[in-house]
């Protein structure tokens, strides 16, 4: 959003879900606008997410919002879709996090529909990777075609999951057999730069981040698919670590209480 241009008073709509994990991302979202000086306000989604006409009017017409950031689950993505593009809003200000950015969510909407649309995924999309490539080719080796959701979002969110229990394990035999938890804890804590030929940033994994780096990719709809938008972002890294700091000292105060 800063990196197309937006300044103080700035208007950003965070349209969420509802529900503990949809409510989730408004602390660092309230801290970064208050940074950067953006008006922000929250609309959210009640469950099952089937409807939101109502928020979507309020954006574009009462807020008249110039970004949408949507943390939003199930159908409720290509509910949003299509209400926006019903109300002129374009799409191409529209930020899904993660879980509302697969094919599925731009296939209920429709295709056409969607063009535009932004998503953030935390690994590559598509076939054109070396990784990718390997798994064609095993299927083509077996006299098979490979199925066509090979390649997709969340086909290669589960190769990426994959990959790192599988290099986990592998990097935590090096301290001897038989094979531990905590080896394989340890095992995971040396994992440096690891990226499967591009298909994520190089991960690296230490005892004080297990999350890898925090790295994500902005996707867009063009056509029928998923394509880039940007390389490998970590937007605000210090800020969501002084949050997940601040988290950790309020759990250790509360953990004699439980």
């Amino acid at each position: 959003i800063k990196d197309n241009g937006a300044k103080k008073g700035a208007k950003i709509a965070y349209l969420y879900f509802d529900n503990p994990a949809g409510r989730e991302g408004i602390p660092i979202i309230e801290r970064i606008a208050k940074k950067e000086g953006y008006i922000l306000r929250h609309f959210a989604v009640p469950s099952p997410g089937l409807e939101m006409g109502p928020q979507v009017i309020d954006i574009t017409r009462r807020l008249k919002a110039d970004w949408v950031v949507a943390h939003l689950f199930g159908r409720s993505p290509s509910v949003s879709i299509k209400e926006f593009q019903k109300a002129g809003f374009p799409l191409n200000r529209v930020i899904s996090l993660v879980w509302g950015a697969g094919e599925a969510d731009v296939e209920a909407a429709g295709w056409d529909q969607a063009q535009g649309y932004l998503g953030l995924q935390f690994s590559a999309v598509g076939r054109d990777l070396p990784v990718m490539q390997e798994i064609i080719k095993m299927y083509r080796d077996e006299g098979k075609e490979p199925p066509k959701y090979v390649g997709g979002v969340y086909y290669n969110r589960g190769v990426l999951i994959a990959a790192i229990l599988t290099e986990g394990v592998r990097q935590g035999l090096q301290f001897g057999e038989p094979l531990t938890g905590e080896k394989v804890k340890k095992g995971y804590e040396t994992i440096k730069n690891f990226s499967l030929g591009g298909f994520l940033p190089p991960m690296t994994v230490t005892p004080q981040d297990h999350e890898g780096g925090g790295w994500v990719r902005l996707y867009q709809v063009k056509g029928k698919e998923w394509v880039p938008a940007t390389d490998w972002i970590r937007g605000y890294r210090d800020e969501v670590i002084k949050l997940v700091n601040e988290a950790n000292k309020f759990a250790k105060v509360i953990k004699p209480l439980q």
